[in-house]
């Protein structure tokens, strides 16, 4: 085995992602560890806390040898297509294994409750479920009538086994098994899930924001031999370095120590989202578009455009979410719809995504033990420079890197420092080669 390929999105990396990566470079020492990882926009629907370009940078750091990007189109998937994208991104790549939290480390059991979702009586059950009002998620929960599939992380990891089972038959599967839960909101000190690190980040936003009410700033970023106000300069200074040390001690036992420090400067420099923002675009961008026009946009179906476009008047995003939801239309499903409107993603767009496979693979970051890796032959495009790669690639393949230059764009707007909401990001980066 010379390669074992994790998929991910670090949103944000911590403490349990680096303990699978240690975890596997304990168990198989020579085999390259190489992340498809979601970039700008996540499966929960929004965008990432913090820029891929970080992510991928704190991954290198906290054990990954290479990280990939996984198309937008795939990241903000279905269960179903997220895994089936990533999985035939790992074939295409020439990857050897697979490894993913789960639950169980039981691979027998994995795959053999894996191979019962497409039996003929399995989907009937489904649609039946499904006809009820359930969510996709509860229906085949409630199908294939098993307790494990009532955790978080498992239908996609089944999800993972099942395309594996179509596209790719001879990949090995390394389950690791989680000791978290993937939406526990408090935070543990070994291994915190993503939804408890995102709200601590975001309430530090409260803290930061009062010593600055427009931005959040380290003290490198203020002049101080021009202020008018010495004194006051020097108190916003003293604030902000004493919020600096909070926010690093906060940190330093959730995330790994070889990051922490340059987490904390990205949280002070306010360069991570502010979900706001970005939910008032997704309001804006719902009062604004027809219900007919809705209608064309992913996952909008049955006449929800209708009720959409009347929740729309609600004065929150919150209050809009909340009169839409139902047991079909979890708030997962309704995020992924905001972010298809937001992003332009219309259904014949999925279906192609659904129908072909990823386009291309772009490298976002590499160590030593990746540099060898990357100058194999792919199945598909290895993406360095992007301003070029629309050159190599077809029609599918161009609309695949406009949604995800868009979808940093739309990232970087919602960031909390303004100075950091500059478009086009992607055009100026390089892969990172950390040794």
């Amino acid at each position: 085995m010379k390669t074992i390929g994790i998929i991910c999105e670090y949103n944000p990396f911590h403490n349990g992602h680096a303990h699978q990566l240690h975890t596997l470079a304990q168990e198989h020492p020579e085999a390259l560890r190489i992340c498809i990882m979601s970039g700008s926009f996540v499966q929960r629907g929004e965008p990432a806390i913090f820029s891929k370009f970080d992510r991928a940078r704190w991954a290198i750091l906290g054990g990954a040898d290479i990280v990939i990007e996984l198309p937008t189109l795939y990241s903000l998937g279905s269960a179903q297509l997220f895994g089936t994208g990533a999985i035939r991104m790992v074939k295409a790549l020439h990857i050897d294994a697979l490894s993913f939290g789960s639950e169980t480390a039981d691979l027998d059991t994995l795959v053999d409750i894996t191979k019962r979702m497409d039996c003929e009586s399995t989907q009937t059950v489904l649609r039946t479920y499904i006809n009820e009002g359930m969510s996709y998620g509860s229906a085949f929960r409630k199908a294939l009538n098993t307790e494990m599939l009532n955790t978080p992380n498992a239908l996609l990891g089944l999800e993972y086994i099942r395309a594996g089972l179509t596209y790719y038959p001879s990949l090995k599967y390394i389950p690791i098994l989680r000791t978290s839960d993937h939406h526990d909101a408090n935070i543990t000190k070994d291994f915190p899930s993503g939804t408890a690190l995102r709200k601590l980040i975001t309430n530090m936003a409260t803290g930061s924001n009062n010593c600055n009410k427009n931005s959040i700033y380290t003290s490198t970023d203020i002049d101080t031999t021009t202020s008018t106000n010495s004194t006051a300069t020097a108190t916003t200074l003293t604030k902000l370095n004493a919020l600096n040390s909070k926010i690093k001690l906060q940190l330093q036992s959730i995330v790994p120590k070889t990051i922490a420090d340059d987490m904390t400067n990205i949280i002070s420099n306010g360069a991570y989202v502010n979900y706001n923002r970005y939910y008032d675009m997704v309001h804006t961008l719902s009062r604004r578009t027809s219900t007919k026009e809705l209608e064309s946009f992913g996952e909008f179906s049955e006449g929800i455009e209708h009720l959409w476009s009347k929740a729309a008047q609600q004065p929150t995003w919150d209050l809009v979410m909340k009169q839409i939801k139902s047991k079909r239309y979890t708030y997962a499903r309704l995020q992924r719809m905001g972010a298809y409107l937001t992003l332009g993603i219309q259904k014949d767009l999925l279906q192609s995504a659904i129908q072909e496979s990823p386009q291309y693979a772009r490298l976002l970051a590499f160590n030593d033990r990746g540099r060898q890796w990357l100058r194999n032959d792919f199945e598909i495009p290895l993406i360095q420079k992007w301003a070029k790669a629309p050159n190599e690639l077809n029609t599918l393949g161009q609309t695949m890197h406009q949604i995800d230059t868009l979808a940093t764009d739309i990232q970087a707007l919602c960031l909390h420092n303004e100075v950091k909401r500059m478009g086009h990001m992607d055009y100026t980066y390089t892969p990172q080669y950390i040794k």
